[in-house]
C-alpha cells in the first residue's frame, strides 16, 4: 500500500505537469501555515527534474493529501511527521529520516532507497543545507523548535547502543523528539546499554558498557542536553538500579573475563562516587538486577557463574548473614565458572515480590524462583533458539513480556498461571528491551536491528538504522508503527 500511494501520487503529479509548471505552482498565503526558513523553503520548491517537479508540488508533498502524509509546505506538519512517523529530529540531521530520503551519498550518511528515488534525491549542496538546518534545531521561519514543551511524564528513553545516543520518544504519539549524544570518547564506541529513571522522575542514568562509565542526565532540560555527572564504574557496566530515596545506585559489571566479579554501589549526588563494592567468586559476569520496593534487598543474576544472589543492602558485604546465594540449577558448580547451559541474563520481581523471573538465554527459558529462599518454582520453555534478553512485567502485574532476540518474537507469560499466553511473531529484528506506556495500553519493543532492516524504506550502504516496534496490549497484536532512531536500540524505560 505504501508504494501504491507513491505511484498514485506520482501519477497525479505528472498529470498536473501537463497543465501547469510545478516551478511556480506552490504559492500559499494561508496565515495559518507555519513557514520554513527561506533557504529551506527554496529547496523544497526547487525543480528536481527538467519537468519542474518539486517537493512541494500539491500532488506530492504540498497539501492535505500529501504523499505518505508528509507535508513540506507547513513546518509544523512536517515536524509532526508522516504516516511513517517522525521525519525530522531536531538537532540530529544524520538520523532524521528526511535526510535519508534526500541523501544519495552512503559515505555521508543513511540513504533510503525509496520508490521513484530519482524524484526525491537532491544535489549534495542542498542535502548539506537541510542537514545543517536540522542539526541547528530545524527551526521554523519565526524561530520555533519542535517538541519543546513535552512533559517529563510523556517521555520514553531508549539507548541506541551502536550510535552513542539515547532516543527520547513522546510516549503517547510514539514520535522521536530528540537524540541525546552520550559518552566521553569521540574516536571509539562507548555503547549506552541500559537506562534507568530516578524514582522522583527528574533524572535518568545510562551505563556505557564499553567505555566503563555511568552518566546522569536531567530529564527536564532540552538542547544543549544537560549531562549532570559521569563516573568511571569498572568493566562493562550493565544494569542499573536506583534506591527508592534516589540517593544510591547499584550497577552490575558484566565482565566476562571474571577479573572483577563485582557489584558496585554509588551515590547519585554530584560528584558521583563509588561507595561500596560487593564481590563474590560465584559472581562471574553479573547482568540482571532487581531491587525491592523498600530498597532493602537486591537480587542479582550472574550469567557465567549461573548463580542467584539476594543481598541485604544495609550492609552490602559478603557474609552468610547478609547474603543468600543459590545456583540457578543443581548442576551448576560452585567455582563461579557455570555450565554454559543456562546463562541467566535478566531478572524482575513480581509485583507482590514473592517471585523472581529470570531470562535464561542459554536454555531458552524463563525460570521462576521464590524470593524468600531462591528455590525453583517453574521452568517455562520459550522455543528453540529464542535467546531471551530483557523482560518486564506489565503495569497491572498480570503479564511478563520476554524479548526473544534470535527468533524475533515476544513471549507473553501469565504471571499467575506461569504459562505462555501468547507468542507474538515478527516483532522487528532482534527484540532486545521492552517497557509499557503509562496508560498500560501499549508495549514498546526496542529491537537491535543489526542483521537486517525493518524501517520505513529499504536502505543502501552500511549505516544501520535502529527500529522499535509497538504491541497493543488489549489483544497482543503487533502494530504497524516503525519507530526509527539511532543504531541498535537496547535498553528502554518509560517515565511513569
Amino acid at each position: 500500500m505504501k508504494y501504491l500511494r507513491v505511484i498514485i501520487a506520482f501519477s497525479v503529479c505528472l498529470f498536473a505537469l501537463c497543465f501547469n509548471s510545478c516551478e511556480q505552482d506552490f504559492v500559499n498565503n494561508n496565515p495559518d501555515i507555519v513557514k520554513f526558513p527561506p533557504e529551506i523553503e527554496a529547496i523544497f520548491n526547487t525543480p528536481v527534474t527538467s519537468n519542474n517537479i518539486t517537493c512541494s508540488t500539491p500532488s506530492c508533498h504540498g497539501n492535505e493529501n500529501s504523499s505518505s502524509g508528509m507535508n513540506l509546505v507547513d513546518w509544523q506538519k512536517a515536524i509532526n511527521g508522516s504516516d511513517n512517523g517522525t521525519m525530522i529530529i531536531p538537532y540530529n540531521g544524520f538520523w532524521s529520516h528526511l535526510y535519508g530520503v534526500v541523501n544519495n551519498d552512503t559515505l555521508a550518511g543513511p540513504v533510503s532507497n525509496i520508490a521513484f528515488s530519482e524524484y526525491h534525491k537532491i544535489d549534495p549542496q542542498n542535502v548539506s543545507v537541510i542537514k545543517n538546518w536540522i542539526d541547528q534545531g530545524a527551526k521554523s521561519a519565526d524561530g520555533q523548535i519542535g517538541f519543546t514543551n513535552v512533559s517529563k511524564l510523556d517521555k520514553t528513553f531508549i539507548t541506541n547502543q551502536a550510535s552513542d545516543l539515547v532516543a527520547v520518544l513522546q510516549s503517547d504519539s510514539k514520535r522521536v523528539l530528540r537524540l541525546i549524544p552520550v559518552g566521553g570518547r569521540s574516536s571509539q564506541l562507548d555503547a549506552p546499554h541500559y537506562v534507568k529513571v530516578s524514582p522522583d522522575k527528574n533524572f535518568f542514568y545510562i551505563s556505557l558498557i564499553q567505555e566503563g562509565y555511568i552518566e546522569k542526565f536531567d530529564i527536564n532540560t532540552d538542547y544543549p542536553f544537560s549531562k549532570l555527572d559521569r563516573i568511571q564504574i569498572g568493566l562493562n557496566p550493565a544494569h542499573i538500579e536506583i534506591s527508592p530515596d534516589g540517593l544510591n545506585g547499584y550497577v552490575t559489571n558484566f565482565d566476562a573475563s571474571g577479573s572483577e566479579r563485582i557489584i558496585r554501589r554509588f551515590n547519585t549526588n554530584s560528584p558521583m562516587q563509588i561507595t561500596g563494592v560487593f564481590q563474590d567468586q560465584k559472581l562471574t559476569a553479573p547482568h540482571g538486577m532487581a531491587l525491592t520496593a523498600d530498597g532493602n534487598h537486591l537480587f542479582i543474576a550472574s550469567e557465567i557463574g549461573e548463580y542467584l544472589f539476594k543481598i541485604n543492602t544495609d550492609s552490602f558485604i559478603n557474609s552468610d548473614t547478609t547474603v543468600l546465594k543459590e545456583p540457578i540449577d543443581p548442576s551448576v558448580p560452585p567455582n563461579g565458572q557455570g555450565t554454559g547451559n543456562f546463562k541467566p541474563y535478566q531478572i524482575v520481581l513480581s509485583h507482590d515480590e514473592s517471585k523472581l523471573f529470570v531470562s535464561c538465554r542459554g536454555s531458552n527459558e524463563i525460570r521462576v524462583y521464590r524470593t524468600d529462599d531462591l528455590s525453583l518454582i517453574s521452568q517455562i520453555f520459550l522455543g528453540n533458539n529464542s535467546y531471551p534478553l530483557l523482560i518486564k512485567i506489565s503495569n497491572d502485574g498480570n503479564y511478563l513480556f520476554t524479548c526473544n532476540r534470535n527468533n524475533n518474537t515476544v513471549s507473553v507469560i501469565n504471571t499467575n498461571t506461569l504459562t505462555i499466553t501468547s507468542t507474538i511473531n515478527g516483532v522487528g529484528i532482534q527484540p532486545h528491551g521492552v517497557d509499557f506506556t503509562k496508560d498500560g495500553q501499549y508495549a514498546i519493543i526496542a529491537c537491535e536491528t543489526q542483521s537486517g532492516f525493518d524501517g520505513h524504506h529499504p536502505t543502501v550502504g552500511s549505516t544501520k538504522i535502529g527500529v522499535s516496534r509497538v504491541i497493543k496490549m488489549s489483544n497482543f497484536s503487533l502494530m504497524e508503527n516503525r519507530i526509527e532512531m539511532g543504531s541498535f536500540p537496547a535498553g528502554i524505560e518509560v517515565v511513569k
